[in-house]
């Protein structure tokens, strides 16, 4: 996909709101350059994103793309703090769970985290790290093993988000790349 009409008129999917490059990735409310025109662009999605949600629950969704390094990191780390802004309990889970890399954005640790907590290595309450970033919590990805996608779609990923689902007002989940294999195509479906 490489222009917005293949996913507006080919696919007939709505496009959200667009991100302009920032050079370095990073937080965009650690300012820079372009740091405005990012925060308004996270804004609009925001908005967007909780639109097309409706008033179902807590708002929760996978952000992935084709390739890796397309951003999906970046983008689930903003467009989580845009909604903290908001006033809205946020959390992040890091699906990405053979090469996650949200806890280095956030400072936090990658361990314990979502491939321990549903290998039932660590409780629930243990993976759950609070960032410096008021109203964001982050689950990082956690010890590396390969039976990775067994335990995305395994019935306690499903039980555990749903428990989640209780206690935060946004869930965004960051995945792997759609052309790594089955883990992204997973975490859509819970």
């Amino acid at each position: 996909v490489r222009y917005p009409d293949q996913i507006s008129s080919d696919m007939g999917l709505p496009i959200l709101g667009a991100v302009p490059f920032i050079r370095g990735g990073g937080r965009v409310t650690d300012g820079g350059k372009d740091a405005s025109h990012a925060i308004e662009a996270f804004r609009e999605i925001r908005m967007n994103v909780a639109y097309a949600y409706g008033a179902a629950g807590p708002v929760v969704f996978t952000v992935s793309s084709a390739e890796a390094g397309d951003g999906k990191s970046f983008t689930s780390a903003n467009l989580a703090m845009a909604f903290a802004q908001q006033g809205k309990r946020t959390l992040i889970i890091d699906g990405d769970i053979r090469r996650g890399r949200l806890h280095r954005f956030l400072g936090v640790s990658r361990t314990p985290g979502l491939s321990d907590l549903l290998s039932r290595q660590m409780p629930l309450r243990e993976v759950v790290q609070q960032t410096d970033v008021p109203l964001v919590s982050l689950i990082g990805s956690g010890t590396r093993m390969h039976v990775g996608p067994e335990l995305l779609g395994s019935s306690a990923m499903a039980s555990h988000l749903h428990e989640l689902k209780r206690n935060f007002d946004v869930i965004v989940i960051d995945s792997p790349p759609l052309g790594a294999g089955v883990d992204p195509y997973v975490l859509s479906a819970l």
